[in-house]
């Protein structure tokens, strides 16, 4: 490999390679991936690392963007690659393209990663590759209906300003009507169930508490904390002050803790403690009655639950009609991995759904972290023993502004 080629290949940690791209395919796959990286992820890390490699988009893992404490399963990381593939499959759409989804072999294969350092970009985890929709015209209307035929988006007449514009909102959320009648179509293996408020503020709290409670854990989010405007991260990726809706004079007594080791080693230790009382106490703690009469006017709150048994035989998120390369009886989650990336697509249309009826989301992946709270969320829902909850979130109107999230692109 020439020294020119070895540079074109190189690790990095930016969500797009900056290599020049010769031809107008490449241009155009380019703006693509720039507009993919709205998508949301844990922490707002971003861990994905596309680059355009011969008229398709390569995309492997940031390490040092992921989450070894918080998410050691690789669930959230894997639903937010999802979430970048269906991003840039609704960019594509809109430009008259049908993206196909190759899971590679390296994605089975997450926990050999290294804990820090860029992507390395000869182990890519998926690959899109772009055909032309007045040329695969039945493919496409096959997913444009609303099928779930592997590797092809079901836009559902998502644009690129959706995409752009669609925000994640931390603060006072209000009652909004039921919008959730005439969502997107899911996949038959996955559904969205409803929790009652009620039980809901329970979980948070044993959620957050279990958060607080485990340093390493605690310690993690703090460091992706950009609680002042000074931080030099503060416009690129974490969560700010304003996305966490936070007084400016808690962000600003707050935002020392964040940033200095002498400082924070001792607030990591005492939330410990707080949160490790706090958990004991929830956790004995039943579940509250659920309200016998709720208005169809209210905030809710929904969970993603997959059932592996309704995906077996599926061909997962690769080409029609190709078997995946990537079918592991068991992972860490509890589905196979390609299937936690195809969830986390169905996710980012439910979330793309929401945004353009008005509404905002607030993600709580608290209540799954936490044994205590995600075994009481399986009780709550009825969930069988092959089940699996893979995302719980709040919807309704914003009681403030929606803050716009920082990117590294996009």
């Amino acid at each position: 490999m020439t020294d020119r080629a070895h540079a074109d290949r190189r690790s990095t940690d930016e969500p797009l390679d900056r290599r020049a791209v010769p031809d107008a395919l490449d241009a155009r796959l380019a703006g693509y991936v720039r507009a993919a990286g709205r998508a949301p992820s844990a922490h707002n890390t971003q861990p994905w690392a596309p680059r355009v490699v011969d008229g398709a988009v390569e995309v492997s893992v940031v390490p040092s963007r992921t989450l070894p404490a918080g998410d050691p399963t690789f669930r959230d990381l894997l639903l937010s690659l999802g979430t970048w593939v269906e991003s840039l499959a609704v960019v594509a759409a809109a430009d008259g393209l049908v993206v196909s989804v190759e899971p590679l072999p390296a994605l089975c294969l997450l926990e050999d990663l290294p804990v820090e350092g860029p992507a390395d970009p000869e182990r890519p985890v998926l690959r899109l590759t772009f055909t032309d929709a007045d040329a695969d015209a039945d493919a496409h209307a096959h997913a444009s209906a609303g099928g779930v035929t592997p590797g092809l988006t079901t836009t559902d007449g998502f644009t690129a300003t959706h995409v752009r514009d669609r925000r994640v909102f931390r603060g006072t959320l209000l009652p909004a009507p039921d919008v959730w009648r005439d969502s997107p179509r899911l996949p038959a293996w996955l559904r969205l169930l409803e929790v009652d408020d009620p039980a809901m503020r329970q979980l948070v709290r044993l959620g957050t508490a279990y958060t607080a409670s485990r340093p390493t854990v605690a310690a993690e989010l703090v460091r992706w904390l950009r609680l002042r405007p000074d931080h030099p991260r503060y416009a690129l990726d974490g969560m700010t002050d304003q996305m966490l809706a936070l007084p400016a004079p808690v962000a600003r007594l707050a935002a020392p803790f964040t940033r200095r080791p002498a400082l924070h080693d001792p607030l990591v230790a005492m939330a410990g403690m707080v949160g490790r009382a706090a958990e004991g106490l929830g956790r004995g703690r039943p579940l509250p009655r659920r309200p016998e009469d709720q208005s169809d006017v209210r905030v809710r709150h929904l969970v993603l639950v997959a059932d592996p048994g309704a995906r077996a035989g599926t061909a997962g998120v690769s080409g029609a009609g190709r078997a995946p390369v990537t079918q592991p009886v068991e992972s860490r989650i509890g589905i196979p991995e390609d299937a936690a990336v195809e969830a986390g697509r169905a996710l980012q249309r439910l979330w793309l759904h929401a945004h353009v009826e008005g509404l905002v989301v607030a993600p709580h992946s608290e209540v799954v972290d936490s044994p205590a709270a995600h075994g009481a969320l399986r009780r709550r829902l009825g969930l069988r023993r092959s089940e699996v909850a893979l995302s719980v979130f709040s919807t309704g109107l914003p009681g403030g502004t929606v803050p716009r999230s920082p990117r590294l692109s996009g």
